[in-house]
């Protein structure tokens, strides 16, 4: 989807990349239609075609949330018979599943004959580390659900043998691939981030130009991004520390934060700046010291290619998609066996930061450097690499 973010930006950048070197049929939900043929209008794209699947507008009502899983299911059953036409009557050699980002919601494309089927990246195999519990409190029974729903599509997927029917699967983080690795055990597969950005998108980083040091944070306001924690947190820090952390984003848990602010007595050091274009985004980064993705459960998160690629340094948990990105020479990876250690632990890195500016700037320039690992085109390269060796079997 043109102009979107997460796992939209992905479903439209890689078909547009692959497009530059084979032809490309895209299949999609009808409600991306809109935008991709307002886009299209205005812009030649060679070698590119696009088609709309839909589903009963019952379905979008119930499934929802940690049900949404079922949803995308309903709708590859949907496609299929549209996905294998298209295949008959246009010999397509190859199927890639890039979304859904989730190994609960693989298609059965694989039945199609005379083409081979690629699958993934595929997340949703993290778990929230049990320090983290204390946080789900009012959400406990989205994650009871979410930890149902993958017990079932991990017997599903069992019972089907979908992984050894695939060609080729990419797991987006190692978690997803551990929790699934009897069932991959034969099948050719291989760990490799999601998320791609932009040649036009890396800038090189300036000067900052602020008195105090500056934390920034973006992502949907929910209890998985793990805010309140980062909250808990920032109360460690010393109080003469001058210090301005910036929320940016808006979601259901923005008045709960607020109060815990002011309960911490954090007023003068949190800001929530609510939520931001994208095209605004940039701004922001760039007149951060640091950027902070203290998500509680995450497949990897956009964010942090973001904030790679404007020279900001990150801090981000040493589980799921960050450290596939990132290592100790450009950012800073906080663990723990428990609560409190988690705490501390990103109490010291945040110190850390806030007293070395000099070590910043070294990461700084090192990070868009590593950004261009990333880069849409780079990342169709290497899925090219794999079709190649799938269509030589």
């Amino acid at each position: 989807m043109p102009d979107s973010g997460s796992e939209d930006k992905i479903g439209w950048n890689i078909p547009l990349e692959c497009a530059k070197h084979n032809k490309v049929v895209v299949v999609t939900k009808e409600e991306h239609k809109k935008g991709i043929e307002e886009y299209l209008a205005q812009n030649d794209i060679p070698n590119i075609e696009f088609h709309f699947v839909d589903i009963n507008k019952i379905y979008k009502k119930l499934f929802k949330g940690p049900t949404y899983s079922i949803r995308l299911n309903i709708w590859h059953k949907k496609a299929f018979p549209i996905v294998k036409k298209i295949c008959e009557e246009k010999n397509i050699d190859i199927i890639h599943q890039i979304t859904p980002i989730e190994f609960r919601s693989i298609g059965k494309y694989y039945e199609i004959k005379n083409t081979k089927f690629v699958c993934g990246p595929l997340g949703g195999g993290e778990v929230l580390p049990d320090a983290f519990k204390p946080y789900i409190k009012g959400n406990k029974l989205v994650e009871v659900s979410r930890s149902i729903l993958n017990r079932w599509f991990r017997f599903k997927h069992r019972f089907f043998h979908t992984f050894k029917k695939c060609d080729h699967v990419f797991f987006a983080n190692k978690e997803t691939q551990e929790y699934l690795s009897d069932l991959v055990s034969e099948a050719p597969f291989s760990l490799f981030t999601e998320i791609g950005i932009g040649e036009n998108d890396i800038t090189i980083p300036t000067p900052k130009n602020h008195s105090k040091f500056t934390m920034m944070v973006a992502g949907r306001l929910t209890y998985r991004k793990g805010h309140s924690f980062l909250l808990d947190t920032l109360k460690l820090l010393p109080k003469d520390l001058d210090y301005e952390c910036k929320f940016i984003g808006d979601g259901p848990m923005e008045k709960k934060l607020k109060d815990k602010v002011r309960m911490l007595g954090l007023e003068d050091k949190v800001t929530f700046v609510g939520s931001i274009p994208f095209d605004k985004m940039a701004h922001e980064y760039e007149n951060a010291d640091v950027f902070i993705m203290p998500s509680l459960r995450e497949t990897t998160g956009s964010v942090l290619l973001e904030a790679m690629s404007k020279g900001l340094p990150v801090v981000t948990i040493n589980h799921f998609g960050g450290p596939m990105l990132l290592d100790s020479s450009v950012s800073y990876l906080y663990d723990g066996d428990s609560l409190e250690r988690y705490k501390s632990n990103l109490r010291d890195i945040l110190i850390q930061c806030a007293k070395n500016p000099h070590e910043l700037h070294l990461m700084s320039e090192q990070l868009t450097h590593r950004a261009k690992n990333h880069l849409w085109s780079k990342k169709v390269e290497y899925y090219n690499s794999i079709y190649k060796q799938v269509m030589n079997k």
